[in-house]
C-alpha cells in the first residue's frame, strides 16, 4: 500500500497521497516530511459527497477534485475507503487520476 501512495505522490504537482476510512480514520499516508494529511478537509468533502448522493436526482459520487490553491482528488474506493491525491496548483489531475483508475483494483485488494 505504501509504495502504491508513494507513486501517486511522486506524479507531476502532488504533495501527498493517503487513504481515510469513516471506520478507522487515517489508513495510511505518504508525503512531502512535515506536513499532516489534511484529514478533516477530505472527511468533510466525502460526508458533503454522501450527502448529495441522497439526492435520486444526483447520484452516488466516486470522484472529486478540485483546483484552486492547491489541487485535490477524491475517489471512492469503497463503502468505507477513499482515497485522497493533494498538491500544488499546477498539478496535471488528468494524470493522478489515470495512476489512481490503473491501482485502484490494487489499492481495494489491500483494503479487505
Amino acid at each position: 500500500m505504501q509504495r502504491i501512495l508513494a507513486g501517486f505522490s511522486a506524479l507531476p504537482g502532488a504533495d501527498q497521497a493517503y487513504i481515510i476510512s469513516r471506520r478507522d480514520g487515517l489508513v495510511a499516508s505518504v508525503g512531502k516530511r512535515g506536513r499532516a494529511p489534511m484529514v478533516e478537509h477530505a472527511t468533510q468533502i466525502i460526508q458533503a459527497m454522501e450527502r448529495l448522493g441522497q439526492n435520486k436526482a444526483v447520484g452516488r459520487g466516486l470522484e472529486f477534485w478540485t483546483e484552486g490553491e492547491g489541487m485535490l482528488l477524491v475517489t471512492r474506493l469503497s463503502e468505507d475507503a477513499s482515497l485522497i491525491v493533494s498538491g500544488k496548483k499546477g498539478g496535471r489531475i488528468a494524470r493522478w487520476r489515470h495512476a489512481v483508475e490503473c491501482d485502484v483494483e490494487m489499492l481495494n485488494s489491500l483494503m479487505r
